[in-house]
């Protein structure tokens, strides 16, 4: 399965692809193309069921099955059952491809592809071509009871947005700052969850903001940075971010499925930003001029980070990750993995660890960009920008529906635990605790289960000490928290698809 930048995630178009089969079908099975009432239906050798192993990078191997069936229409299709991806004999309805020659593919969904040989089906799974053997027979175990964690503290103090918002919030000088999807920005206490001011902007916001003594940057839906007064809430200035005549089109409506935006960066007074547009912006913090543009040749949803005092660091929606000196706008290095990059690359000592589009967490040795590791999220994209703290590196997931702590030199986890939910946020971590926001993504087609809240994990082992649960989402939409959780002194503040803002105590 190839990277598309416009693409949806695929478990949200099975239902599409599901209503297109039958077409699909009908194409393949005889040379007429057309099936009559009196025709039988073809069989086929890998129809039944198959249970076997499939290996990762990481050095786990993990059971997988398969079962293998016609429809009532004839199609050739699958039920997957992948405990690890929380996937108990699902059905995606979407064609399985042969040549009649022993070999079969699904790539619309998983990107797997199998050759029979006797009673065994061996061949790769995902984008990140892992092996897999497969045993004619078996049985699937059933799916498990939900697990039941503590319930967490009650809320210190709420504040209504008045609208759902992806963005996370910002703490500074004990003020949160945070968008939402109706425009508008919002300054609240965190002592008190009181309001300080409202700016009533016109596009929608869905990413982090960054601020300095006397502004608030953030990017709203339209490209445009925006720079707001700390104190007041004003507008001090609006840079379009997009440009048109080079990207041969408006800003888009943003494309990467689960809003993920470009997140400014803030280093001696020049704001660093990417665009939709394919390119690296340096502006003037205090007047909104545009220094210059670095073409990086692909849209960037990614937040920045530095290395030492002048290279910047980026990834790119065709799985690119640039190392850019910003003074002579030189690249250094361009790493490539195998699918869009949305997380800020983080540097880990002489690593640099980002993940990817292709279900991929990579660790690349900064030397000399080769690759030192990989940790495969299965068929997940890696969404949650990695945080290292004390030596360990912490990372949620999306469908993984994990966090997990691993060693930033070699990719190995000394712990991961099911959240119940997508965590597309940064792991927040304190003395002792790990908390993660939870998505819940109520979609046509979705086969993994998802819940939406918070998480409050111990940070030696992994154990479950808390959960909170957001309301459930209405049919097509989001709900939980999508952003990365702050802190503000002895409160978690998370800003929901509830439109709420909530503060919650940290022990």
């Amino acid at each position: 399965m190839k990277f598309r930048p416009a693409r949806p995630k695929f478990l949200a178009r099975c239902l599409w692809l599901q209503k297109c089969a039958g077409l699909i079908a009908l194409a393949v099975l005889l040379p007429s193309g057309r099936l009559t009432a009196a025709d039988p239906l073809p069989v086929d050798p890998i129809e039944g069921t198959w249970t076997g192993t499939i290996q990762a990078p990481q050095g786990v191997s993990e059971e997988i099955g398969f079962t293998f069936f016609r429809t009532k229409k004839g199609l050739l299709t699958f039920r997957l059952n992948f405990p690890a991806m929380f996937t108990y004999d699902a059905a995606f309805g979407v064609p399985v491809e042969t040549d009649g020659q022993g070999h079969y593919e699904m790539v619309e969904a998983i990107d797997t592809h199998l050759r029979l040989e006797g009673d065994r089906l061996i061949g790769t799974f995902a984008q990140g071509k892992l092996p897999l053997e497969l045993k004619r027979g078996g049985s699937f175990l059933p799916k498990p009871p939900a697990p039941h964690y503590p319930a967490a503290p009650a809320p210190v103090w709420t504040y209504a947005l008045g609208a759902p918002t992806w963005a996370p919030p910002v703490v500074q000088d004990d003020v949160v700052y945070v968008g939402t999807t109706d425009g508008r920005f919002h300054a609240v206490r965190a002592a008190d969850g009181t309001e300080v001011w409202t700016w009533p902007g016109p596009n929608p916001i869905d990413g982090r903001a960054v601020l300095d003594d006397d502004r608030v940057y953030f990017i709203d839906r339209r490209v445009n940075l925006v720079a707001l007064d700390r104190r007041t809430g004003s507008r001090r200035w609006s840079t379009a971010l997009h440009d048109e005549t080079l990207a041969g089109q408006p800003a888009p409506d943003n494309p990467t499925f689960n809003r993920r935006t470009a997140v400014p960066f803030l280093l001696d007074g020049v704001v660093y930003a990417g665009s939709s547009d394919g390119g690296l912006y340096a502006v003037n913090a205090v007047t909104g001029r545009t220094l210059w543009r670095h073409d990086a040749k692909s849209p960037i949803f990614s937040g920045i980070s530095l290395r030492g005092a002048d290279t910047l660091l980026f990834g790119c929606m065709d799985g690119s990750v640039i190392l850019l000196d910003r003074q002579t706008r030189q690249e250094l290095l361009r790493l490539k993995t195998g699918g869009g990059v949305v997380t800020t690359p983080l540097v880990a000592g002489d690593k640099l660890i980002v993940g990817s589009r292709d279900y991929m967490l990579y660790g690349f040795n900064l030397a000399d960009g080769s690759l030192a590791w990989r940790f495969s999220y299965w068929f997940s994209w890696v969404e949650s920008t990695p945080v290292l703290d004390a030596g360990v590196v912490y990372v949620g997931a999306s469908d993984y529906r994990r966090v997990t702590a691993l060693d930033p030199a070699t990719g190995r986890p000394s712990w991961g635990t099911d959240v119940r939910g997508a965590d597309w946020g940064s792991p927040l971590v304190t003395v002792d605790t790990v908390f993660i926001g939870t998505i819940a993504q109520n979609l046509p087609g979705t086969v993994i289960d998802h819940t939406g809240g918070i998480v409050a994990l111990d940070r030696r082992s992994g154990a479950v000490k808390w959960q909170l649960f957001a309301p459930k989402p209405d049919e097509g939409k989001f709900g939980g928290y999508a952003g990365t959780l702050a802190l503000a002194g002895d409160k978690i503040i998370a800003a929901g698809f509830d439109g709420r803002l909530i503060a919650l105590p940290v022990r």
